[in-house]
């Protein structure tokens, strides 16, 4: 690799982790996931310096424990925007835990009470009483 491509590479790499680093400085407080976002960023960041490890020193043993803890970082920043979605030990959603019904899709052909039919049984002279 020429050192014009690595110096290029090198330059958009870092932009992009400073572009993904901005929403943190500049709206820190609003920011929902500010540690995942900066972890993102940081993930980009040792993913750059891997880089010059590799291409621009020759170094490619040190190159891949730095693509090794970009890594982490990226699983770290990954497992901080999903864990409020992950449930371990819940329930699950087997068919077993279904209720026992006949027909198609549930229905037994019987017609929902009012209370079950929700808007879709509502005319343009109710008014929600």
């Amino acid at each position: 690799m020429s050192v014009h491509v690595l110096a290029a590479q090198t330059a958009v790499l870092v932009v992009v982790s400073l572009a993904i680093l901005y929403p943190v400085v500049a709206y820190a407080r609003t920011l929902l996931y500010t540690d995942a976002v900066s972890l993102l960023a940081a993930s980009v960041l040792v993913f750059t310096a891997g880089s010059v490890l590799e291409e621009g020193l020759g170094m490619t043993t040190a190159s891949e424990g730095t693509y090794l803890f970009s890594c982490l970082c990226f699983a770290a920043s990954v497992w901080l925007f999903a864990r409020e979605f992950v449930r371990v030990g819940g329930s699950s959603f087997d068919a077993d835990d279904a209720p026992a019904s006949s027909g198609f899709g549930g229905e037994t052909g019987d017609a929902p009470s009012p209370s079950e039919q929700g808007f879709a049984g509502a005319t343009e002279g109710d008014d929600g009483e």
